[in-house]
């Protein structure tokens, strides 16, 4: 199963000052066209699949990000670690999307795809299947990028 569609069945007690939804930051370098297409899939997400605890995203003017590890990646994902979920309360456990976004050297639908990746491993982190090292489901996150490009 999908783990977009096995997230939406996993039940998160949040306290209320933590909200649902994305919280989204851009750098200001960054095209108004590619604003408004992020903007656009994120609505699709939002109207298509719950996001139970906030998701912060930085998409940021760039055409890579570097890990911990020195390699260049795609996207970077942080996240609190818990062997079994408390109610979430505080916003220091809320996880963080870091994207690097740069169309003169990636198109959209690269970035729609790492953006996915991401958002995997946060639906990978609310089913408590993510760890150091786990990747995501390539055919998965083909399979929702399709679903979002048969929709607009």
């Amino acid at each position: 199963m999908n783990i977009w569609d096995k997230a939406q069945s996993i039940q998160i007690q949040t306290s209320e000052n933590i909200q649902s939804g994305f919280d989204i930051g851009f750098d200001k370098k960054i095209p108004t066209e590619t604003r408004e297409e992020l903007c656009r899939f994120i609505r699709w997400v939002e109207s298509n699949y719950r996001i139970p605890i906030t998701l912060w995203v930085d998409f940021e003017y760039k055409h890579y990000l570097v890990s911990r590890k020195g390699k260049r990646v795609g996207y970077l994902f942080y996240w609190s670690d818990f062997s079994e979920y408390p109610v979430f309360n505080n916003p220091d456990d809320i996880p963080e999307i870091r994207l690097p976004v740069r169309t003169e050297h990636s198109t959209m639908k690269e970035i729609l795809y790492s953006f996915i990746e991401a958002i995997s491993d946060y639906y990978a982190w609310i089913c408590n299947e993510l760890h150091e090292g786990s990747t995501t489901n390539e055919s998965d996150n083909e399979e929702v990028l399709q679903r979002y490009l048969n929709s607009i």
